[in-house]
């Protein structure tokens, strides 16, 4: 996907390089809170000067109806420009 990357993925960790993030040091903040609030996911870490953002989480509790539905929106909340079916899609084949 276009501007977003796994840069590595083992059951309970992903980490992503997300060019918008780059130097954004607000917009990295913010999404590290959506992110974080998401039931299922335990830890997220980010560094907005590489773009980078790692989460640690419960596969079993993340992969709920609610908690994918609250990504999906958190995810489009931070990048309308990304397609959400795409990114429900990507997200899934990377987790």
């Amino acid at each position: 996907m276009d501007g977003f990357a796994v840069v590595h993925s083992q059951p309970g960790q992903l980490s992503l390089a997300i060019d918008k993030l780059k130097g954004n040091h607000d917009l990295t903040r913010d999404f590290q809170a959506g992110l974080a609030g998401i039931r299922g996911i335990r830890r997220v870490e980010t560094d907005p000067d590489r773009g980078l953002v790692e989460v640690s989480y419960d596969k079993q509790q993340l992969t709920s109806l609610m908690s994918l539905l609250a990504l999906k929106a958190t995810f489009t909340t931070f990048f309308p420009e990304v397609n959400a079916m795409h990114l429900a899609s990507w997200l899934s084949q990377s987790m």
